[in-house]
């Protein structure tokens, strides 16, 4: 009787054990199941980081809209494919040394934070020499207007408007957010703002270069060919608009907010971090993610490879700062 009694005990702590067990394992597949159930902006602390194969399914994909009538002027657009309206709208500018690259490299990324509550719109531009500075500020510029136009028909709301990139992207993309905040600069490049600095709610910075007077210290691999492409002057110090250039000098207090990133072992880290301190200085809210000290030895754009932890805790953290700044 002793032991049968015992028996019965131990199934019993075995069932209540199994059913503890069972509700931690639905409580992860719930939490891990998708960035979003519905349309709207999440964080991304409370969903699933990435899953292609989710996405590829959950996230619609036009290609090749025509936004301007200069040379390369087509952009994509990504949107959730179960709809609603009202959502933020994201304009991504990819990177490639201002001389190569294009929108399709970034296209996974760009679903990612479609899929996140975003209509993106990723572009590409015509690239130097060809094309020399500032024609893709102005190409972006352009892009804006399209979406002006055309982004409520995917659900854009362009009252809450974004800009990214990487590398020379995130050159262009910080400029492009100084044109938009700084009058000065818009007269004296002759550009009229697509948008108003109070539709601007943030720009997402990764890996880019931001001061011309510094840059060549970096020792990136062919710098001196990426800036003398882009501006047609050699040294490209000589460039008569260098200052133009360093997003560093153009930053006023109305500058949108900044999720800037670059990896420990990228040569333009130090770039990030004279931009970080310079929007700080200029009273411009900033939030950083430079892995300083960590001998992650994370390299140029290490924010792609999403199957890396890194790769996912950085666009976590991109995505929390497009939330906080889209309410």
């Amino acid at each position: 009787m002793f032991f049968k009694t015992m028996f019965q005990k131990s199934n019993k702590i075995f069932l209540v054990f199994s059913m503890v067990i069972f509700v931690i394992a639905a409580a992860a597949v719930w939490a891990t199941a998708s960035f979003v159930e519905d349309a709207s902006p999440t964080k991304a602390s409370e969903a699933f980081l990435f899953d292609l194969e989710k996405i590829q399914k959950e996230v619609k994909v036009v290609k090749n809209l025509v936004y301007s009538d200069k040379k390369d002027s087509l952009l994509d657009i990504y949107y959730p494919a179960e709809g609603g309206d009202k959502l933020p709208v994201i304009l991504w500018i990819h990177g490639g040394g201002f001389v190569g690259g294009s929108k399709d490299s970034r296209q996974e990324y760009g679903m990612a934070l479609a899929h996140a509550g975003y209509v993106v719109a990723n572009i590409d531009y015509a690239l130097a020499p060809e094309q020399l500075y500032p024609g893709p500020v102005i190409q972006a510029n352009e892009a804006l207007g399209y979406l002006q136009l055309h982004a409520e028909k995917y659900g854009g709301d362009m009252s809450r408007v974004f800009i990214g990139g990487d590398s020379a992207g995130a050159q262009i993309s910080s400029q492009v957010a100084a044109v938009m905040s700084n009058k000065g600069l818009a007269q004296a490049m002759d550009i009229v703002p697509a948008v108003q600095p109070e539709q601007l709610k943030g720009a997402l910075l990764f890996c880019g270069l931001f001061n011309m007077e510094t840059v060549r210290a970096t020792g990136f691999p062919n710098i001196d060919n990426f800036l003398s492409a882009y501006t047609g002057a050699k040294p490209f110090e000589s460039f008569e608009n260098l200052a133009q250039l360093s997003t560093v000098n153009q930053l006023t207090p109305a500058y949108p907010p900044v999720f800037i990133t670059v990896g420990d072992a990228d040569p333009l880290a130090s770039q990030s971090v004279e931009l970080a301190e310079a929007l700080e200085a200029s009273s411009v809210a900033v939030d950083s993610m430079f892995f300083i000290g960590t001998e992650k030895q994370l390299k140029h754009e290490f924010q792609y490879a999403l199957d890396t932890i890194d790769g996912q805790e950085t666009l976590a953290r991109a995505l929390d700062f497009l939330f906080a700044n889209s309410n």
